[in-house]
């Protein structure tokens, strides 16, 4: 009898484990310190030195793989007290990642289409304050080498109650 019932409720708390991003299987997450400190360093030579034009699309014929992820921010639920964001992922090795795959996990009721910007400065400034028009969108901007950073940052700084600031990048190189 016990079983009947337990089986039942495992299954259900094994559904909560389940993840709705489907990029999270090609990643790991780094915890070393002093490899974190390197892998931001290349994302931060990466980010300013981008292409001034947006050539790389993401279409559902396109292959990519996944780099990185970095996750930053922060997030206060009452006022002083701030908990800081800062988890930097690599991808596995020769993963490959369909650009349709990827239009389907940005696509939301709130943004139709992506976001393809030309200068990853104007996408922070578009996208930071509460209320901005890059806000709580994916924007895409191509660095060199053939590679792309996503990123989704969704800001609700000086809150009533909670506050933050949450911006996720996930860096990509075409495999086309």
């Amino acid at each position: 009898m016990k079983k009947i019932f337990l089986l039942p409720l495992c299954f259900i708390l094994w559904s909560f484990t389940l993840s709705d991003n489907p990029l999270e299987k090609y990643l790991t997450r780094i915890t070393d310190p002093d490899i974190i400190k390197r892998d931001l360093a290349t994302l931060t030579v990466w980010n300013s030195n981008p292409k001034k034009e947006s050539d790389q699309k993401i279409t559902p014929q396109s292959q990519w793989e996944l780099l990185y992820f970095y996750h930053s921010g922060w997030h206060e639920n009452m006022p002083n007290q701030r908990m800081t964001i800062s988890e930097v992922y690599v991808g596995t090795p020769g993963n490959t990642i369909a650009g349709q795959t990827l239009l389907d996990f940005t696509t939301s009721p709130h943004q139709a289409t992506l976001i393809y910007s030309d200068n990853p400065l104007m996408a922070n400034m578009l996208s930071e304050a509460r209320g901005a028009p890059f806000n709580g969108k994916w924007v895409v901007f191509s660095l060199r080498e053939n590679r792309i950073c996503l990123r989704y940052v969704h800001s609700y700084p000086n809150g009533n109650q909670s506050s933050w600031y949450h911006r996720k990048e996930y860096y990509f190189q075409s495999k086309n």
